[in-house]
């Protein structure tokens, strides 16, 4: 049987696709210690000696779903970001953009977030620095806009840890069968996000800049 599932449309990319789901799926239900190798080459429908054929190690596909998740992230932030022309705009773009990403990728960011701590320290601190300089992109679209007039905040970096902690638990609560959509939640957390750095309301309900 597995011999069938490795064969024809199965080989190649599709394979390490399977074993990349199977694994955010296990790693997000048990945990990543208590997963092992064996179970997540069941859950994919190989071998339990193919999955090394892809993965090395059981960490290597850990941080192959943690630089995946990132990756994934900055080019989707990146993207909404380049579009907009304001601090104020680019930091709503990357908001929105944040809080949908979570909400479309709960496991992965389960994963990403709460299994760093079973890194060895190499590519732990590697993936820190990861965060870290994503974080910092936020923190500088803040001091931009602290600078142009458009926020008021006595220290950039609190908010952008204390907004990003925000919008990335959407990934724990959002519920698609849920009474809101995405969409509306990400443009709920923009409105929170530029109230608590003092934009205020205009008469048409959007969020304007401090004059």
């Amino acid at each position: 049987m597995a011999e069938a599932v490795e064969s024809g449309a199965r080989r190649g990319e599709a394979t390490r696709q399977a074993i990349e789901l199977a694994a955010i799926d296990l790693f997000a239900e048990l945990g990543y210690n208590a997963t092992s190798m064996r179970q997540i080459a069941a859950s994919a429908g190989i071998r339990p000696a193919a999955i090394y054929h892809w993965f090395p190690s059981k960490e290597a596909i850990l941080t192959q779903l943690q630089d995946d998740f990132m990756d994934r992230l900055e080019e989707a932030v990146d993207a909404a970001v380049a579009g907009e022309s304001t601090p104020a705009g680019e930091l709503a773009a990357a908001v929105r953009e944040h809080v949908v990403f979570h909400g479309l990728h709960p496991r992965a960011a389960f994963v990403t977030d709460s299994e760093i701590r079973a890194l060895s320290p190499e590519p732990k601190a590697r993936l820190i620095a990861r965060r870290d300089e994503y974080e910092g992109m936020f923190r500088q679209m803040i001091e931009r806009g602290v600078e142009a007039g458009e926020f008021e905040v006595s220290n950039p970096a609190v908010a952008s840890y204390a907004i990003l902690l925000q919008c990335t638990g959407v990934a724990l609560w959002y519920d698609p069968a849920g009474e809101l959509p995405l969409e509306v939640i990400a443009r709920i957390h923009v409105e929170l996000v530029l109230a608590s750095l003092g934009a205020r309301r205009n008469g048409t309900g959007e969020r304007e800049l401090k004059n």
